[in-house]
């Protein structure tokens, strides 16, 4: 899919999580065919050699026309909860916006 991105951050880039990532932007982009890119941002906010528990981030903007963007950024220790959870938080985002004829 030539509309989505993914930054890899310093996290270790691996199959299981880029497939993934490339499951729920299918999703995303049949509910938003306008969009023109979906930014996929993975990183370690506080690896597993600092002091606490590992933290990684998900942070997705999709980009519509208009000025219309979408964004949400999620924090937690299991990765691909945070891909999911940054998923439904777009899907309600673009669904709001459908129903005030945003989009």
């Amino acid at each position: 899919m030539d509309k989505v991105q993914i930054q890899w951050g310093d996290l270790e880039r691996t199959e299981a999580i880029e497939k993934d990532v490339w499951e729920k932007s299918k999703k995303i982009l049949e509910f938003a065919p306008s969009a023109t890119v979906l930014n996929v941002n993975l990183k370690v906010i506080n690896s597993v050699k600092s002091a606490g528990v590992a933290t990684q981030g998900v942070l997705m903007e999709l980009r519509l026309p208009n000025r219309q963007d979408i964004r949400t950024e999620k924090e937690g220790d299991d990765l691909y909860r945070l891909i999911k959870d940054a998923q439904a938080a777009i899907l309600t985002q673009i669904k709001s916006k459908k129903d005030r004829k945003l989009i």
